[in-house]
C-alpha cells in the first residue's frame, strides 16, 4: 500500500495520474472485500430462511404467522431457482403458462419479460406501451449503425494491414469493442421480444 502511494504522489502531476487513480479504485475495491460483504448477505438470508422454516415445523406459531413465513420461504425458493420474484398468485399462474406453452416459451422468456406481466383474474396477461415499441426501434438503429461501424473499421483495418501493423492492431481492437457495444445495445429489446412471444401466446388461447 506504501509503494502505491508514493507511486501517487510522485505521478500526481504527471500524464500517469490516471493509472494512479485507477490503482487506488482497485486496491479500494479489494481492500473492502465485496466477495465477502455478497457471502456474509447470503448466509444471513439462509439464517433467516432456516429460523422461518424451524418456526414453522415447531407448531408454536398461530396459522396466519404460519401462512406468512410458508409464504415468504416459498416466495424465496422461487426466486432462487426461476429468478423471479412473485407472489402466490402470480407463480401459480407462471406455473401453468409455462407448463402448456413449454414448447414454445421457456423460463427465461418470462423471467425477461416479468415487467411487462400481469394477472387477468387467474390467468396471465402481457402488454407493451408505445414507448417499448419506441425504444425497441431506438435500440435496433442503435445496434446497427455501431454494427456497420464496426464493419467500416474492420475494412480499414484490412486496408492498412500492409502498411502500419500497429494500426492494424488498433482498428482490429476498436473493432472489437464497437462489435460487443452493438451485441450490448441489441440485448435490451431481449425483454421486449420475450413479451411479443407471450402476448402472441395469450392471443391464441383466447381464438
Amino acid at each position: 500500500m506504501e509503494k502505491l502511494i508514493d507511486f501517487f504522489i510522485v505521478n500526481f502531476n504527471t500524464e500517469k495520474i490516471w493509472i494512479a487513480f485507477l490503482c487506488l479504485a482497485i486496491y479500494y475495491v479489494f481492500k473492502k472485500e465485496p466477495f465477502k460483504i455478497f457471502a456474509h448477505y447470503s448466509e444471513k438470508k439462509e439464517r433467516e430462511h432456516e429460523l422461518a422454516l424451524s418456526l414453522i415445523e415447531s407448531e408454536k406459531l398461530g396459522k396466519d404467522a404460519n401462512e406468512f413465513l410458508r409464504e415468504h420461504l416459498e416466495q424465496a425458493a422461487f426466486l432462487r431457482y426461476y429468478r423471479i420474484n412473485a407472489y402466490s398468485e402470480m407463480r401459480s399462474a407462471l406455473f401453468k403458462f409455462q407448463k402448456k406453452h413449454q414448447k414454445t416459451i421457456s423460463w427465461r422468456n418470462l423471467r425477461l419479460a416479468y415487467p411487462n406481466i400481469g394477472l387477468n383474474g387467474p390467468k396471465l396477461s402481457a402488454t407493451l406501451k408505445w414507448y417499448d415499441h419506441f425504444f425497441r426501434w431506438l435500440v435496433t438503429v442503435l445496434s446497427f449503425l455501431v454494427g456497420s461501424y464496426a464493419v467500416l473499421v474492420i475494412v480499414l483495418a484490412i486496408a492498412y494491414k500492409a502498411d502500419d501493423p500497429k494500426q492494424l492492431f488498433v482498428l482490429t481492437i476498436a473493432a472489437f469493442v464497437l462489435l460487443v457495444a452493438a451485441l450490448l445495445f441489441s440485448s435490451q429489446n431481449w425483454p421486449y421480444h420475450s413479451t411479443r412471444k407471450i402476448i402472441a401466446e395469450i392471443e391464441s388461447d383466447e381464438k
